[in-house]
Parts: structure tokens; sequence; C-alpha cells
């Protein structure tokens, strides 16, 4: 108990310029005294003792801050999980709608726009190929391919109110088709 009244004020004046709350001092503090409790220390000499508490004070503040830091951390951490999955959520959840829209339009496509549109994008045949295997022209699969691209294109655009750019459009559109084929 003396210990505690003689140096009290002093520790807790330390304590508390380094960690500016007195909530956060007094705990450390109470630490402090307690941890004296446990030791087998020789409390004679009032030098040692004084030095015995600024050191366990120090060692007790840079662990509450090594502790706040790791907190912070985590809880950055943790504030960056959820922000990450909740995009991804409604990411997944946006990107499996528009590949439904994609998949109902070309199936509302006209049966030889359908077939030609399918061949190249699921097949990956050129257009040439394409018109081999129909006994079409490739200015056919080419018109046939550009007006299926143009309605698939609108839907999504009636979709979606801002403008995606052509070439992403091809390229989930390709995806979609094949995605939808394996099904």
């Amino acid at each position: 108990m003396i210990m505690y009244n003689k140096f009290w004020k002093e520790l807790y004046i330390a304590a508390f310029r380094r960690l500016q709350s007195e909530e956060n001092a007094e705990d450390i503090l109470q630490d402090v005294f307690l941890s004296l409790l446990e030791s087998d220390f020789d409390f004679e000499n009032e030098q040692s003792v004084r030095a015995l508490l600024h050191k366990r004070l120090k060692s007790r503040i840079i662990d509450f801050f090594r502790k706040e830091i790791l907190k912070t951390s985590f809880e950055n951490q943790k504030i960056l999980q959820n922000d990450y999955d909740d995009t991804y959520s409604d990411t997944w959840l946006l990107s499996n709608e528009l590949e439904f829209i994609v998949q109902q339009e070309i199936n509302n496509l006209p049966e030889k726009m359908k077939e030609i549109f399918l061949l190249s994008r699921e097949e990956r045949l050129s257009n040439e190929e394409i018109a081999t295997r129909l006994k079409v022209s490739g200015k056919t699969v080419r018109n046939q391919l550009s007006t299926a691209l143009k309605k698939i294109r609108a839907t999504i655009h009636k979709y979606n109110s801002v403008e995606l750019n052509p070439s992403i459009v091809n390229i989930f559109i390709t995806l979609s088709a094949v995605l939808f084929s394996n099904r």
C-alpha cells in the first residue's frame, strides 16, 4: 500500500501522457501494481522500486499499443472482407441475372439466326465454316450474326441504363452462350 501511495501519481502522469486516456492509464497502473504483489522483489531500495515500476509501466504501455494496432488491423481487415463479400455477392447476383436475360434473348432469336449465332459462339466456327456447314453465303452468316448481336445488345441496354463497352458485351455474350449450351 505504501508503494502504491508513493508512486501512483508519478506513474499515472507518465501513463496518461502516453495514453491520453484516464481509463487506460488506470487499468495499466492497476496491472503494474498487481504485478508487484506477484513478484519476489526486494522493496528496500526506493530507486530500484521506482526504476522497476517505470520499466513495467513502459512494458505495459507498449503491450497496450501493440494490442490496439492488432485490434485496429483486424477490424480494418474485417471491414474490407465484408465490403468484398458484399461487392462479390452483388456482382454475382447481377451477373447471373444478366446471364439469364442474355440467354432468354438468344432463345428468342429466329431459329436460323440462333443456330448461326451458337455455331459462332459455342463451337467457335469462323463465318466461312458456318456458311459451308449450313450451305448459305458468308454474307448471310455475317448479317445474321450482326443482327443477333444487335438484338442482344439492345436487350442488355434495356436492362442496364449504363452503356457498356461493346467488346465487353461481345465477351459476355460469348461466355453466356457457352455456359448455357452446357446445361
